[in-house]
């Protein structure tokens, strides 16, 4: 399965594939080189691990759960 850079928020709030590496390797690479150009001004840039493009937009797209063993843990 391969790598995918995504930017965060783009057309109608969907993320915009950017990239597409074969090796963690590779995308985390141009990840950097992404992040670098962009600025800190920029939209997120983001990593996926995906069997395919439409995965990987899917699973950036959906609302993350917060972990139960940290709650409490700013205690």
């Amino acid at each position: 399965m391969p790598y995918f850079v995504f930017r965060m928020g783009g057309l109608a709030g969907l993320p915009e594939r950017l990239a597409e590496a074969p090796s963690y390797r590779e995308a985390k690479a141009i990840l950097r080189e992404l992040r670098a150009r962009e600025g800190d001004d920029a939209a997120p840039i983001r990593m996926i691990f995906a069997a395919n493009e439409f995965e990987a937009a899917d699973l950036l797209t959906q609302p993350r759960e917060l972990d139960p063993s940290l709650y409490g843990a700013d205690d």
